[in-house]
């Protein structure tokens, strides 16, 4: 039994490190080390370099054109956001700080700095629920390296409850575990799913009034401030988006907005 329970530990521990891989942390004034295969020919330094320079405007440009060259990690999204931030553009900089939470949620600097961006912009912050706070533990990618060591656990259990019969039974029991950990790693995956179906917003113009209908002419609801992020719940044919914003529904023309995810 003290192998089993050994086997099913080093399991853990090595999906909770491939999870852990998802934080990290540095201060806002020093961009992030990548290692993706020199991050295209070198953009990626020369944007630190410019970055470090003092020229915001130019390292924004050049990690843009990694985001157009399909790099997407934490790290390019978390730099760019921060050039962004410092050269005073604060809808691309919480645009981008948002993109790097996703990829990494647990990350102290990159919610940090999402928290002071929006602030600066004078909008409120998504509250999300004790449910969606403990599916926010880990990203989707994350949610899927842990049920694949839930489901690795779940078989071993199983394959070990054939070939030790006189533990047959308590292995069994201890089956229930994993299988119970699959499930919850599937509501985790569900979670970040939905983002698909109620997508989050940008606004980038200011402007924004939302409206208790999808027409022009409509009464106005509320105004929301450049920069803030908006959730997505339905959408009509002639381009307004019905939004939610501080716990408050509306309808907004799609200019005024970017879309985060997917």
């Amino acid at each position: 039994m003290k192998t089993v329970l050994a086997i099913i530990a080093a399991t853990l521990l090595a999906v909770l490190a491939s999870s852990a891989l998802e934080e990290g942390g540095t201060e806002i004034s020093q961009p992030r080390q990548s290692d993706i295969k020199n991050q295209k020919s070198g953009l990626f330094l020369a944007a630190q370099a410019a970055y470090d320079g003092g020229c915001y405007a130019e390292a924004a440009s050049l990690y843009r054109q990694l985001t157009s060259n399909g790099v997407d990690n934490v790290e390019l999204h978390y730099n760019l956001a921060n050039a962004h931030f410092k050269n005073g553009n604060l809808p691309e900089a919480v645009l981008h700080y948002r993109k790097a939470w996703y990829k990494a949620p647990r990350d102290p600097d990159i919610r940090a700095n999402l928290h002071f961006a929006l602030n600066a912009a004078g909008a409120a912050e998504p509250t999300p629920s004790f449910l969606e706070r403990l599916l926010n533990v880990l990203s989707q990618t994350g949610w899927i390296v842990a049920a694949t060591g839930g489901y690795i656990v779940f078989i071993l259990l199983l394959i070990l409850g054939m070939l030790v019969r006189p533990a047959k039974r308590t292995l069994a029991k201890l089956s229930l575990l994993p299988a119970l950990f699959i499930l919850l790693t599937a509501g985790g995956w569900w979670h970040w799913q939905q983002l698909r179906t109620h997508p989050e917003w940008v606004v980038v113009q200011s402007g924004a009034t939302a409206l208790f209908g999808p027409i022009e002419g409509a009464t106005a609801h509320y105004k929301v401030p450049v920069a803030a992020l908006v959730s997505q719940h339905g959408t009509d044919t002639k381009g307004w988006i019905e939004i939610e914003y501080d716990g408050k529904k509306g309808w907004l023309k799609t200019k005024y907005i970017k879309r985060v995810y997917p």
